[in-house]
């Protein structure tokens, strides 16, 4: 997977049958009840080692700028792979990472779900938009929205993130940290 195949995805493709969107709504639902209740052990595992995890950083421009709003080259909050999503998970578990001291709780609703066959018979383009709800300590809260561009892989009878492109809606974070996966 690559960052050129995730920002090529534009919903374009045939819709799935009726069989195949419930089965990857379950997968869907499953990843956010996952993340919604820190089970990333749980999570990590329905990664793809091929993984692709990209959140670039966004730019408010005006619509006469024809520069492209994003690029691969262009500087990203978060550009992963399952790699340095396992070493984040390790450094969680470690007791040194204190921006999730204590944990983050967290809330992310995923909806607006629509999924579309790709040229490979095994993979589909799944589109979602999400609200993530964060908070730490007593005054320190945030809501994050944005919409998700996946692959998602049947692997038997399972599903598995090949990648994930996350477009925030906001241009500027006003959260302190960010340790959360959206």
């Amino acid at each position: 997977m690559t960052k050129e195949q995730l920002l090529a995805l534009e919903c374009k493709g045939e819709h799935v049958d009726l069989q195949t969107y419930f089965n990857v709504q379950r997968f869907v639902n499953r990843e956010a009840n996952w993340l919604n209740h820190e089970l990333l052990n749980e999570w990590s595992e329905s990664l793809e080692d091929d993984l692709v995890y990209w959140i670039p950083l966004r730019e408010n421009r005006l619509r006469r700028d024809k520069t492209p709003e994003l690029s691969p080259s262009y500087v990203s909050m978060f550009d992963e792979d399952k790699g340095s999503i396992m070493m984040r998970l390790k450094r969680n578990d470690s007791g040194m990472c204190w921006t999730e001291d204590p944990p983050t709780r967290q809330v992310m609703s995923v909806s607006n779900l629509e999924v579309f066959h790709t040229d490979k018979a095994d993979e589909f383009e799944v589109h979602t938009v999400f609200t993530l709800y964060r908070s730490r300590f007593e005054r320190d809260d945030s809501t994050i929205m944005g919409r998700r561009k996946d692959i998602w892989r049947k692997v038997g009878t399972e599903y598995r993130l090949a990648g994930r492109l996350v477009l925030l809606q906001q241009s500027t974070l006003l959260t302190k940290n960010l340790n959360v996966f959206m």
